[in-house]
């Protein structure tokens, strides 16, 4: 008989632990084989254990290494390009000029002709450089001379031009004389006033133009804009933005209320990936204001660059170039006579120490401009005479090289205009220029766009474009060859996410109008009215319409105001007084339908509201939203040229959204309820009484959508596991856990020998704080205070507090119900609030909810009148006025309220907690329970229907938390990594508990199994004859606490009442969980991970580094012929892994990742090209990082590199030693302190476990010796605070992997990693290595001492 057994998972980011479990709570161990040349043949092995391994990282990488690579090519071939147009010509005038550009970078003995690469002589390359000191010279004196030229310096100056050719972020022509900064501040105007809520800078018609080009600092320019407009605030959020405009560094923390700094400065090269954090805490919604305050930025900074008034030169941007010349010549000749003068000492540090900040490093390349202004600024500060230097420098104006960072704002067109103006005067000399002149300009405005592509032949991942034909694509013949049409409908196929819910469907935009109308009806589905009489409800249908029609259809932002004046005008005889449920920071709804009203300025509002034409509008905002390029919105527009003018069609493809919503339209529009055949969106609208919103609809059991959901998440047979985690939706990080749970799952299954009962999954939440989370514990003093004042009360004036203080939940209900009791309204002492009792509203005898909605401060628990039930009637009736004032002034919540005035918990309300305890909501677990129960249950009955053998139970993770605590079985993360196992093994114990004693609740839990519709009632009643207490834990407990303290006991053996099978004998079982949990041996794996990228995601280290610097013969060659003793080469490259090359002598070899393919390839020529001798095929072990090695004597060690091994032996410590250190971990609680203090004596068993083990794995002897000295020393006089610390941080000393630095007691221990060859190196050598399979049952040991030698 095969004994039936569980399965327990616990899925983390960095790990996954798992444990097999039998009937009666034990974990079996089996003997298991182990292969290899050792002579231990079998090892008995507990099944309980933990795969620990790095997280899975994004691609982010990767893709900047490539899109840079791209780049350089793409440059590379419009210079080969122009000197294919060049070359006839070329040759007839010095047809080695070609060669010696290219040859010009190599050491003269590599050279292959002359070695003065222009004109080939001495003399007149002496010449060329002083008539043209840098290349705009050249550039504006071609573009301005009528006479005849070399050609050799055409050919440089167009080269130069097309090699760095400006931005393409403006379409069309770019005028530049007027770079439109006058235009561009109305439009950020125009952007701003429709962002935000009661602004309307854009009617005040300010004239800023020559205040924004002026050559004034960044601050004054700011001051004088703002001046313009009387009724904004210095430090306010329009100044902030225009602090952004002008070129300095804003933060918006104060403006969007956020925790933490959010600091951005366009000339930040992090700017980016900043705005990116920042967005994503406010919304996209304000990306449009950031990209028009860009813009403006932009045409400033241009305008600060194209400085010459000059009218008559044709090269604006290279006479701006030598103007900027001369004056850092003219000035740096003023600053040398200054600083020889008045700082002589400091004359060599300035202009010759390369190390310094001064010009010698500004000019050598290591200083940024910044950088070396602050220096002279600190120089001259107080130094007479200095005024002149000072004022350029804050004009940032002093010294200024040609090629800087915000050369980035030139628009190609300036370019373009030089170019042609060279093209005009030189093509009467050279006819060929004239006849190719539209192929030149083309190499330069030439893009690829975006939306087709990389152009790669053949198979990549990273392609998608479709080709007409197979020549090569060059920029004079791309439309005849690519098919741009096909390449981007194939560009929105891969651009677009799938729906969570509906895998098989594509997301809307976010700024569809269908989307939109969805998250307004859905926010407004939770916002009441309130009657004068006090009375709430919610909207009803009607009502919801209006509000549509007439408010949202009407502002942009809809606020609390808004939609107040509304209903008092249209529904005045409700007499609203009230409304809640909004937003409560800003009192406006998140929702808005902003698409209708951009889309009511360009078409009529007729067409908008009528209903037919739903599909265009949505086809409409979803090309705006794929495409900015304005050739291909037009495009796809013309499909609806009938029913759109010309000039709408201009106006839309101006048009640009961004952002996806996360629904499909499928899900909000399409599916519908089988009985009513409603949508969500239509149960949005009208939902009789119900008022469910979009959550609650589709996890409602009375309404068919769930099922739906379910259907549409199964996917057809496929053995490819890769393949299927890779398709659900979710981060690589968790993806990376799931696919080797699923993998352990598999083994496990494989070692019983048959299939399991049950599998439980748990998931670890990934680490977001939500956003209102943080804000609620960070702001609480800051809605406090807003509240009291609503209130009326003067308590935080009489007792004023900070906001840290109220981290303390007693302190903060006493100011949350104005200082008095909750249940009889008398007054509380401030200074006696230990002496009250936190009651909880809804017992914890039915739900465990510590939320402050759902505490309350009293002077007695007796207050409350019952105990085993919410506060009774009389209690109530009592005090609701208090109530109703707390609510009105948001001192408590509507659900706080609603708890506080139930009376009495109905069947319904019991049920309810009995779902929210058990009901795992989080898609992500709900696609890793699909998976295992397609992975077990293949077979189906007559009616299609799965037939579930195996069980998949998804578990949330405070059950097995609740349990932990009644039990005591703390769990402290730091002493080791058994905690993941044991996670793992509880959740087993607790499900299989649970579907013994409870079997109806199977269906709230187990994956698959959907309640039936009809047994709505029955399930009411069965729950009720079960559960007169819904908190499911009671259970374990031998006796529950009520209310008021009263006690009701528990019989000691819990049984199914139905057929007497035992589910948790209180005695007997807790026993067996503290010994599974004691087990010494539990099997940690850490996974084997072969290096792909290194520590900056390249091969090696990326700058290049001179052969004086370094030895070369450690560099990678910066290109195959260049020999890095003449041109250096790159150093560090990243290793794939290492080898142990076993000859005479025992070698380590790192194999780096360029090499990797050639070495698998053949490893014997590859070892003997790297000049090993006696090299034969498999003499050789291959150490991918952390393969674990056994040194003798149960030291276990991992190895990290070539250069490295890490720490990999498990510290055990007794229970006693845990319960201190779970206690030391939470000294603020009372229970835990006095706990510390009662079992001060157990530091020193703990210590000397820590010490012993420390010795016997060799953890480095000083070290010990150290703490060991800090401990006699301080330990007698060290607090209770100091002691805790202390010893958590020393467990760092002990843990699994890498040596970190850590301080105890006051010493500061800087450990150093285990990079010593004696020590460390060359006992892992001569170790034994073992190679684990996934969950570390299976072994493979091999005796590296045996290896090798005679």
């Amino acid at each position: 008989m095969k004994k039936p057994y569980s399965i327990g998972l616990d899925i983390g980011t960095n790990s996954v632990g798992w444990a097999v479990v039998t009937d009666d709570y034990k974990v079996p161990a089996k003997k298991m084989k182990v292969l290899g040349n050792t002579d231990k043949s079998h090892i008995k092995k507990n099944l309980l254990g933990a795969l620990l391994f790095d997280s899975g990282n994004t691609a982010e990488d990767r893709r900047l290494k490539r899109t840079a690579r791209r780049r350089y090519t793409r440059r590379r071939n419009r210079i080969l390009y122009l000197q294919e147009i060049f070359s006839e010509e070329m040759g007839k005038v010095d047809d080695s000029f070609f060669h010696r550009l290219e040859d010009s970078f190599l050491v003269t003995e590599d050279k292959r002709g002359e070695r003065h690469p222009i004109f080939g002589n001495l003399e007149e390359e002496v010449k060329y450089h002083e008539n043209f000191p840098t290349i705009y010279h050249l550039r504006q004196y071609l573009a301005d001379n009528p006479e005849k030229v070399d050609l050799r310096l055409v050919y440089l100056a167009l080269a130069h031009i097309i090699k760095f050719r400006g931005h393409f972020l403006i379409e069309g022509k770019f005028d530049t004389r007027n770079n439109d900064v006058q235009r561009l501040f109305q439009e950020f105007l125009a952007v701003y006033d429709n962002t935000f809520e009661n602004s309307s800078l854009q009617e005040q018609n300010v004239q800023v133009e020559e205040i924004l080009t002026d050559k004034i600092s960044k601050s004054t320019k700011k001051d004088r804009v703002l001046k313009l407009f009387p009724n904004e605030k210095s430090n306010g959020r329009f100044a902030e933005f225009l602090k952004l405009i002008v070129g300095n560094q804003a933060d918006f923390k104060k403006h969007f209320e956020l925790e933490e700094k959010a600091p951005l400065q366009f000339s930040k090269d992090t700017y980016e990936e900043e705005l990116e954090v920042l967005l994503a805490q406010i919304g996209d919604n304000y990306a449009e204001l950031f990209l028009s305050a860009k813009k403006l930025y932009d045409s400033i900074l241009l305008s600060g660059i194209l400085t010459v008034t000059d009218v008559s030169t044709k090269a604006p941007l290279s006479a701006s170039m030598i103007q900027r010349y001369n004056e850092h010549q003219m000035d740096l000749a003023q600053l040398k006579q200054f600083i020889r003068q008045k700082l002589s000492d400091k004359y060599n540090e300035v202009f010759s120490d390369v190390s310094k900040d001064g010009y010698a490093g500004y000019i050598d390349g290591k200083t940024n401009q910044e950088a070396f202004y602050k220096y002279l600024k600190g120089l001259l500060n107080k130094i007479e005479g200095s005024g002149y230097f000072l004022d350029k420098i804050e004009r940032e104006d002093f010294l200024r090289k040609q090629r800087t960072f915000d050369n980035g704002s030139i628009p190609h067109q300036i370019h373009l205009q030089e170019m042609r103006a060279i093209i005009r005067r030189q093509a009467e000399f050279y006819p060929f220029l004239a006849d190719n002149q539209d192929r030149i300009e083309k190499i330069l405005t030439f893009r690829i766009p975006y939306y087709v592509g990389p152009l790669a032949r053949g198979k990549s991942d990273f392609a998608w474009l479709s080709r007409k034909s197979a020549d090569k694509i060059t920029p004079w013949n791309f439309d005849e060859i690519v098919d741009k049409e096909s390449s981007a409908e194939a560009f929105i196929n891969r651009m677009t996410n799938y729906d969570l819910y509906l895998p098989n469907q594509k997301v809307l935009p976010k700024h569809s109008l269908l989307y939109e109308k969805f998250t307004i009806y859905n926010e407004l589905t939770k916002v009441k009215y309130k009657t004068e009489q006090g009375k709430t409800a919610f909207f009803d249908a009607n009502m919801k319409q209006e509000i549509f029609d007439g408010v949202f259809k009407v502002y942009r932002k809809v606020t609390k105001d808004k939609l107040m004046d509304f209903l008092e005008k249209e529904f005045d005889e409700f007499r609203i007084v009230d409304l809640t449920g909004l937003d409560k920071e800003n009192k406006v709804f998140n929702a808005s339908y902003g698409t209708y009203h951009d889309l009511c300025k360009i078409l009529d509002k007729d067409f908008l509201d009528n209903s037919k034409n739903e599909k265009i509008l949505e086809d409409i905002v979803l090309t705006l939203t794929l495409f900015e390029d304005r050739e291909m919105i037009r495009k796809r527009l013309e499909n609806y040229s009938d029913l759109l003018t010309k000039e709408q069609v201009k106006k839309l493809e101006r048009r640009h959204y961004t952002g996806w919503g996360r629904l499909s339209a499928e899900l909000i529009h399409g599916i519908r309820n089988k009985e009513s055949r409603k949508t969500i969106l239509d149960y949005l609208i009208d939902d009789g009484n119900s008022n469910r919103n979009f959550m609650q609809l589709i996890n409602d059991d009375a309404l068919s959508f769930k099922e739906e959901i379910a259907k549409a998440q199964v996917i057809g047979e496929t053995d490819n596991l890769n393949q299927v985690v890779s398709d659900i939706a979710g981060s690589p990080a968790i993806k990376k856990g799931i696919l080797q749970s699923l993998k352990i799952v598999d083994e496990l299954v494989k070692i019983m020998g048959h299939q399991p009962e049950n599998i439980v999954v748990e998931m670890a939440r990934e680490n977001q704080f939500t956003k209102q989370g943080r804000r609620n514990s960070q702001q609480r003093l800051k809605g406090l205070t807003d509240s009291i004042k609503e209130f009326g009360s003067q308590i935080l004036k009489e007792h004023p507090v900070e906001n840290s203080q109220l981290q303390n939940d007693r302190l903060f209900l006493y100011y949350l119900q104005n200082g008095r009791d909750m249940y009889t309204g008398e007054e509380l002492d401030i200074d006696y609030l230990s002496q009250y009792d936190i009651d909880h509203i809804i017992p914890r005898a039915f739900i465990k909810d510590n939320s402050i909605d759902n505490r309350v401060l009293t002077s007695s628990k007796e207050n409350r009148g019952k105990s085993d039930d919410v506060p009774s009637e009389d209690v109530v009736n009592r005090m609701r006025p208090f109530w109703n004032k707390l609510l009105s002034s948001g001192l408590i919540s509507q659900r706080k309220y609603n708890n506080l005035t139930k009376k009495e918990l109905t069947l319904d309300d019991k049920a309810g907690f009995i779902k929210r305890q058990l009901v795992e909501t989080r898609q992500i677990t709900k696609h890793v329970a699909r998976m295992l129960d397609e992975r077990f249950n293949k077979e189906f009955d007559d009616n299609n229907k799965r037939i579930r053998r195996v069980k998949i139970v998804t578990l949330k993770s405070n059950l097995v938390s609740s349990f932990r605590k009644e039990f005591e079985l703390y769990k402290v993360r730091e002493i080791n990594d058994y905690h993941h196992a044991h996670d793992a093994y509880l959740n087993a114990v607790v499900v299989k508990a649970l579907l013994v004693k409870y079997p109806k609740l199977e269906p709230e839990f187990v994956y698959g199994e959907y309640p039936k519709y009809n047994s709505y009632r029955e399930r009411k009643t069965a729950t009720q004859k079960m559960f007169f207490y819904s908190n499911i834990m009671n259970m374990f407990k031998s006796k529950v606490k009520l209310a008021d303290d009263q006690i009701v006991e528990r019989p000691m053996i819990e049984v199914n009442d139905e057929t007497g099978e035992i589910a948790w004998d209180k005695t007997k079982h807790i026993t067996t969980v503290k010994k599974v949990l004691s087990y010494p041996q539990v099997n940690i794996v850490k996974k084997v991970e072969e290096q792909t990228i290194g520590q900056n995601g390249g091969l090696f280290d990326d700058n290049p580094k001179s052969p004086l610097e370094v030895i070369p013969s450690k560099l990678v060659p910066l290109k195959k012929a260049l020999n890095p003793e003449k041109y250096g080469g790159y150093q560090k490259p990243t290793t794939a892994y290492p080898i142990l090359l076993i000859v005479d002598t025992k070698q380590l070899i790192p194999i780096s990742v360029m090499d990797k393919k050639r070495f698998e390839q053949n490893p014997v020529k590859f070892l003997k090209d790297k000049g090993y001798q006696q090299i034969e095929k498999n003499n050789f072990v291959k150490l991918p990082k952390y393969t674990l090695v056994d040194i003798g004597n149960g030291i276990k060690r991992l190895w990290a590199s070539s250069k490295e091994v890490h720490k990999g032996n498990q510290l055990v410590v007794s229970k006693k030693s845990q319960d201190l250190l779970y206690h030391a971990h939470h000294l603020d609680n009372d229970y835990s302190n006095e706990y510390v203090k009662n079992h001060y004596q157990q530091f020193d068993i703990l210590f000397n476990e820590i010490t012993s083990f420390s010795k016997k794995c060799k953890l480095g002897k000083e070290h010990i010796q150290k703490i060991e000295e800090a401990y006699s020393k301080e330990r007698d006089s060290a607090s209770i605070e100091e002691l805790a610390d202390g010893f958590i941080k020393l467990l760092g000393f002990t843990q699994l992997g890498a040596t970190s630095p850590f301080s105890f007691l006051g010493i500061k221990l800087n450990q150093k990693q285990y990079t010593g060859k004696k020590d460390y190196l060359l006992p892992c050598m001569e170790a034994t290595l073992i190679h684990q399979s996934i969950t570390g049952l299976y072994e493979t040991r091999i005796d590296l001492s045996k290896l090798g030698g005679d």
